[in-house]
């Protein structure tokens, strides 16, 4: 309950601010008393819905709009990159992937993205309109369905070159010799001191490449080969080497025993020492 106060009839003998003093007591009662409006939530922002167009067209049907512009070079096909993006079906605006300092080549995507990867430089963003043939075709993947066309929106963080691949020079690569049964073999370097039989071990290194370019496929440094257990090509070649040897033994593509075609294969091997395997006794 709030109290009334009577100014209607003030003394006039009362001082004005008593008076003001009474008429604002009042009104603050008043203000009281006055039911508050209810005060309404405010209605939270809805999404912003993505663009789903692009304003240049491209080659092969790509087409881009350029959101913020970058500097300086830009990607090549033997370039990574790190990039922030969005990706998002045109037909629903659904999205179907996202990632954050992702690091690929340009070449191990779709062919639309890296098209429009090779079209922007760093610190760029990019809207990347990406027809179906130019994506995941009529077999989609995952999220993607079949004939499906995607936008992506695009930040180039950075991008720098790939390593090249270690590999074998051109000069390096072939065979000259040939033993008896056929396996060919080169001598890059000749050892000395007695060679492996079947009762020894032999202590090598090994380098495997492609003979057609070169790339490395492995190296094994300080491999232990009980020679009864190595291959029987394999145990040819190391008979006819001294340690310190350095042979290069050129393996041609053969079919394996599930029908598959094994790819040739060629061998380079640093003979370190000969050891005799333990005798093991019954």
């Amino acid at each position: 309950m709030i109290e009334t106060l009577d100014i209607s009839c003030p003394s006039l003998n009362a001082s004005p601010m008593i008076i003001l003093h009474r008429i604002g007591a009042l009104s603050a009662a008043a203000a009281l008393a006055l039911p508050s409006a209810p005060v309404m939530a405010a209605k939270p922002k809805a999404p912003a819905k993505p663009v789903l167009t692009c304003k240049v067209k491209a080659a092969d049907g790509l087409s881009y709009t350029v959101i913020k512009a970058g500097k300086g070079a830009m990607p090549t096909d033997n370039d990574r990159v790190i990039v922030n993006y969005r990706g998002v079906l045109k037909n629903d605006s659904s999205e179907f992937d996202t990632g954050k300092d992702a690091k690929f080549k340009v070449t191990g995507v779709v062919p639309g993205f890296s098209q429009g990867l090779k079209l922007m430089q760093a610190g760029g963003k990019y809207r990347l309109c990406i027809p179906a043939a130019l994506g995941y075709g009529a077999e989609g993947t995952g999220p993607i369905p079949a004939n499906a066309d995607l936008v992506f929106e695009v930040d180039l963080l950075s991008f720098a070159a790939i390593p090249p691949k270690p590999s074998i020079a051109a000069e390096a690569r072939a065979c000259d010799l040939t033993s008896p049964s056929g396996l060919s073999y080169a001598v890059a370097r000749q050892g000395a001191g007695r060679k492996p039989t079947d009762a020894d071990m032999a202590l090598v290194d090994i380098v495997t490449f492609d003979p057609r370019t070169g790339e490395i496929f492995a190296r094994e440094d300080w491999e232990k080969i009980p020679m009864p257990r190595a291959a029987p090509q394999f145990a040819e070649g190391l008979k006819l080497m001294q340690p310190g040897a350095s042979y290069r033994f050129c393996f041609p593509a053969t079919e394996g025993q599930d029908g598959q075609q094994v790819p040739a294969l060629n061998v380079v091997v640093d003979l370190i020492d000969v050891r005799t395997l333990p005798v093991v006794e019954d």
